[in-house]
């Protein structure tokens, strides 16, 4: 199977092409700005490296969020269309999945930390754990949610938890004062992680993950309050 997988979610944005599990080309885009204009130039830049085209990709697949609402939508956009136009499967992945499956980690409860900037951070746990005896599957033990970090902190169970994403390493200090968590040292670059999930069977849809409200939720939801 080929997958071709993108990260537009954050200031570490990656595209790769897999097949069969294998990275053929990949690309990391050490920026969030301008990703409309730079992601199909990666993306054609791979292409003229490999020995087939972007019509016999067979999933396109795409970090779903939570992240940059710009950044996101772009790379969901551009996945969809490509998806569409080859008659081929899209998949959506969470962010904060991808940061827990990257890791590695088994049978222990992963806290997915993601810099949600304005002070906040994304948070959600997870557990992957054989199915069966044989395949492995991500277990989500929390729902992601958005929170100021001394709030996440306080409403996790004071079991051995290992943090993983910016966040954690943003707020190191603080995760591990607490016995028995600690933050794991991994690379925060996703497309090759999104490809891993995306060819799974229970891969998401395209469709953007939000979890904190957009600038225009919020800016409608005041309107009529007093003083708004």
């Amino acid at each position: 199977m080929r997958v071709l997988a993108v990260d537009t979610t954050s200031e570490r944005g990656s595209v790769c092409v897999t097949e069969g599990g294998e990275v053929l080309g990949e690309i990391r885009l050490a920026c969030s700005v301008q990703y409309s204009e730079r992601l199909f130039r990666s993306i054609e830049f791979i292409f003229q490296h490999l020995p087939f085209q972007l019509s016999d990709i067979d999933v396109f697949a795409a970090a779903r969020g939570p992240g940059s609402f710009t950044g996101l939508r772009v790379g969901l956009a551009a996945m969809e269309a490509f998806a569409a136009a080859h008659k081929k499967r899209g998949a959506g992945v969470s962010t904060l999945e991808a940061l827990a499956w990257n890791t590695g980690i088994r049978d222990v409860v992963i806290a997915s930390t993601m810099d949600a900037r304005r002070g906040d951070i994304y948070g959600a746990l997870y557990r992957r754990v054989a199915r069966n005896g044989h395949s492995e599957t991500l277990v989500e033990e929390r729902p992601p949610v958005v929170l100021k970090p001394a709030q996440w902190l306080a409403s996790l169970p004071r079991v051995p938890l290992i943090f993983c994403g910016d966040g954690a390493y943003r707020y190191c200090a603080l995760i591990e004062e607490q016995p028995g968590w600690s933050v794991h040292s991994m690379d925060l670059y996703l497309a090759s992680t999104i490809a891993e999930l995306a060819a799974m069977p229970n891969s998401g849809p395209l469709a953007p993950l939000y979890v904190r409200k957009t600038d225009a939720e919020i800016a409608v939801e005041s309107v009529g309050r007093p003083n708004s």
